[in-house]
């Protein structure tokens, strides 16, 4: 590339945090919504009409939006290539419109990386001056809660993001984000499958009392619900999602329970299962801190119990998430070897890998000696 190429390469590279800014007003009045309910082209005018027209009952004229505001806004959004826009406040739904209008977790998603994630990168570079370049980040101790500090916030200065999210009421967002991320993918039994994990055959194995899946930090329980269509046979009894938070519902079908591995004094309750599941949990986690979550997950399990991670691994591609689990945890993206690392210093051992180059890749872990004495 010419010079000039490379330049403006760079230029769209580095410049997307003020149209980024006006992602989360976008989401607010529904634009991408009403943009693609309205037709092939729409101005301002027609947009703010839509807008007022969606507003609630119980909300009056005063809550809606300047027509300024919702004509910037598009305009950021044409900006980022979410919507076109062919003359001055003339725009009209492209792909990702439509997208983004028929998938609202992508919206949620969009929310927090232009929220919580530019605060955290906001703060990163004066953190680490601040703090003569200490890194990596501690759990609580990340750009996130430097920005409260210095915006005079100490309580939240001092609590974890998730807690942050919580108190401020954003945690059922993010929720809703991890439910379908920006685009649906295929079930964990079908990846599962691809990646040539027998779990029908892992499901049969072990005392039929015990407890088949644990799934920590599971949210909702969207992947139990997942496995029980793709095994009917599965009870609630079987299923068991646990979380450190306990306002997520009552989930049919599967079994909740509470628990906060940071706490020392409250063990792993479900001992003996055949599964204990991790999915996008253990790059939340600075290394001590993933090694000590399995290490308290091993003191539950038994010769036939196995720790099951779903996660995705270190690449150029992923660089993106390895900096945002950084900035919002301490936490990080991990290689395979890093992987077999954190499992080593939990005294477990590896009895199967697969790490496709795109996707979730999957790890079992084993203690020592179990996967002999079960064959």
């Amino acid at each position: 590339m010419s010079s000039f190429e490379n330049g403006i390469a760079v230029m769209r590279a580095v410049t997307m945090a003020p149209l980024l800014g006006y992602f989360p007003v976008a989401a607010h009045f529904k634009l991408f919504e009403a943009l693609v309910e309205f037709g092939p082209q729409a101005t301002g005018e027609d947009v703010l009409g839509a807008c007022k027209r969606r507003l609630p009952a119980s909300e009056d004229a005063a809550s809606a939006p300047g027509l300024d505001l919702i004509k910037d806004t598009l305009h950021a959004m044409a900006g980022l290539g979410l919507l076109d826009s062919e003359a001055d406040n003339v725009f009209s739904p492209n792909g990702l419109t439509k997208h983004l209008a028929a998938h609202p977790s992508a919206v949620h998603g969009g929310v927090h990386f232009s929220t919580e994630m530019m605060l955290g990168a906001t703060f990163l570079f004066p953190m680490l001056k601040a703090t003569n370049f200490e890194y990596p980040f501690r759990e609580c101790e990340t750009p996130i809660q430097y920005a409260h500090k210095l915006m005079g916030n100490e309580e939240y200065s001092k609590k974890h993001t998730y807690s942050i999210m919580s108190d401020e009421g954003r945690m059922d967002s993010f929720n809703s984000f991890m439910v379908g991320k920006f685009f649906k993918s295929p079930s964990s039994s079908e990846r599962l499958q691809k990646l040539q994990y027998d779990l029908g055959a892992v499901l049969e194995s072990g005392p039929p009392t015990a407890t088949k899946m644990v799934d920590i930090g599971g949210g909702r329980g969207e992947m139990l619900l997942e496995l029980k269509e793709a095994f009917p046979q599965l009870q609630a009894k079987d299923l068991v999602v646990e979380e450190f938070n306990d306002d997520l519902g009552d989930v049919p079908g599967i079994t909740q329970v509470q628990w906060n591995f940071k706490d020392e004094s409250s063990p792993q309750p479900i001992k003996g299962a055949l599964i204990y599941h991790l999915a996008h949990v253990l790059h939340n986690l600075p290394d001590l801190d993933a090694v000590r979550l399995l290490q308290r997950i091993s003191e539950a399990m038994e010769p036939h119990s196995r720790i099951l991670i779903h996660e995705l691994t270190k690449s150029k591609d992923m660089a993106l998430l390895h900096a945002a689990m950084m900035i919002l945890f301490g936490g990080r993206e991990r290689t395979p070897e890093e992987f077999r690392k954190l499992a080593e210093a939990a005294g477990l051992k590896v009895t199967f890998e697969a790490f496709p180059p795109f996707g979730d890749g999957v790890i079992e872990l084993m203690k020592p000696g179990a996967e002999e004495s079960l064959s």
